[in-house]
């Protein structure tokens, strides 16, 4: 419901009122019949309904109804511009069929135009921001990242942009002994639009770091690596000199399966992060994505430079790599490590839902340590949200709800069967409402998706346009989209 507030003393621009705001503060209070100001994308101030519906006129207020109210959930590893594929890499496909001749994969990088990459972008911040993420760390692998800066603007949600692919040693992707070389040496052609050698990956270093001039800039830019081994030495020390001196993350993939893994300690003759450790690249402001793999030594060294890791439990299950198993992500989290959460990709999770990746990591981290309270419903929680926005470099500007920080966050609504009973809100959120009863969205003081109508797109028509490219898309790469069905199933013995 929408009303007015009169005989107050401050005017804002709006005004939350009767929610049941989970700050996530250092005390991680929670304040039932709470209420949050905002002025000038900021948070004013938060406390008790009755207390600031006293203080503050608001040009807009908006009545939460009891319901939960939290920070914007922060998205920590995703290739945000594949979405308009999803699903149509079949399940039988294995991982060393993908970039072959003649790959969905290959064929996508070597001929989507800079109109679908938007257009995927686009996709997958409405998908976000409907299942409640305010802002998500791109993983640098749209090709054209000005495509991915101006969809995640149009559509209002927060972004950490990285430059486009940047590597130099491609058969760290091969799944197979690391063997340095340029791509054209290595691998003649096969994606036309990477780097060729360290030369071009050093020159399309930080031009992203550019968006950070402007300090109320929705989409920023950080220092971003494909990783899996696919970094020279040199490249890897010229990233974390300039993530350091631009203050932003070096971000990327690392320990993702058996081989990616075992390809790096054969490179390095030792655990790849205690190599890293040793060159001066592990540290607070690293964040690395998936580390499934990790040894007793690396979970320690780890833990000891404060380098962030974005867990994607979907993405390691989707591809039955065992990282639910075999994955430290829980231990580490338990250990004052800091662990986010990430969706990765279509077909690596095929939905960007923090609150499924939430739900994953919490019921598969019970089954393989066999101990119900190994994590909690509030500990990944607070990897979605203060977890996220270390893990993106933010954390002094998003992640909990407090005087100050920019105003990212999420009003639910208690009008779901999930949502009810309403006695402990957070485990009704985690275990059974999840992204349902996502309702409006607020992100830098805007309201970017009111009572689930999208205020300033056409959702429909977007939508329709989304699908209707993405299908040309597929059929000028030559891809059958027009499939048998009953071909998809596999015969079963008796």
């Amino acid at each position: 419901m929408i009303e007015g507030v009169a005989g107050s003393d401050q005017q804002v621009d709006l005004l939350i009122r009767h929610g049941y705001v989970i700050t996530m503060d250092d005390e991680r209070r929670i304040i039932v019949d709470g209420a949050i100001a905002i002025a000038d994308r900021r948070i004013v101030a938060l406390g008790s309904d009755s207390e600031l519906a006293s203080r503050y006129t608001a040009t807009r207020t908006i009545d939460a109804g009891g319901a939960p109210v939290h920070p914007g959930l922060i998205e920590s590893h995703l290739h945000a511009s594949y979405q308009t594929m999803r699903g149509f890499i079949a399940d039988h496909v294995v991982e060393d069929q993908l970039f072959e001749e003649g790959s969905i994969d290959r064929a996508f990088y070597n001929m989507v135009t800079d109109e679908e990459e938007y257009l995927g972008v686009l996709l997958s911040s409405l998908e976000m921001v409907r299942n409640g993420t305010t802002c998500f760390l791109e993983a640098g692998t749209v090709l054209e990242p000005d495509a991915a800066a101006r969809a995640a603007q149009a559509v209002g949600i927060r972004a950490v942009i990285g430059d486009a692919c940047v590597l130099d040693e491609p058969l760290g992707l091969a799944q197979g002994n690391h063997i340095p070389g340029s791509v054209e040496a290595v691998i003649p052609g096969i994606i036309k639009r990477w780097p060729r050698n360290l030369a071009d990956a050093l020159q399309r270093m930080g031009h992203e770091l550019r968006r950070n001039v402007d300090p109320d800039a929705l989409v920023t830019g950080h220092i971003a690596l494909l990783g899996l081994g696919t970094a020279s030495e040199e490249l890897l020390l010229e990233a974390k000199r300039q993530a350091d001196a631009a203050h932003v993350v070096l971000n990327m993939h690392h320990a993702y399966s058996p081989a990616d893994t075992a390809a790096d300690r054969l490179r390095y003759g030792k655990d790849p992060l205690l190599h890293l450790a040793e060159i001066g690249v592990l540290d607070r402001n690293v964040t690395l994505a998936h580390a499934n793999h990790l040894t007793d030594a690396e979970t320690n060294v780890l833990i000891d430079r404060g380098a962030s890791i974005a867990w994607a439990p979907a993405a390691s299950m989707m591809w039955g790599h065992g990282g639910t198993i075999h994955g430290r992500h829980a231990e580490l989290w338990r250990r004052g490590a800091n662990v986010a959460l990430g969706s990765d990709s279509a077909n690596w999770s095929n939905d960007f839902d923090l609150f499924r990746q939430a739900n994953l990591a919490l019921l598969t981290a019970r089954e393989a340590h066999q101990d119900r309270t190994y994590l909690l419903a509030e500990d990944v929680l607070d990897m979605v949200t203060r977890g996220g926005a270390r893990a993106c470099g933010l954390e002094d500007r998003i992640g909990s709800l407090e005087p100050g920080k920019r105003a990212d966050l999420v009003i639910h609504t208690l009008d779901r069967p999930e949502m009810i009973p309403a006695l402990d809100l957070i485990r009704n959120l985690i275990y059974s409402a999840r992204s349902k009863s996502v309702s409006t969205v607020i992100i830098d003081g805007r309201v970017v998706l009111d009572r689930g109508v999208f205020p300033h797109l056409d959702e429909p028509r977007l939508l329709a346009q989304i699908n209707a490219a993405s299908i040309a898309m597929l059929r000028r790469m030559g891809q059958p989209i027009e499939q048998n069905a009953a071909a998809r199933w596999r015969p079963r013995s008796a």
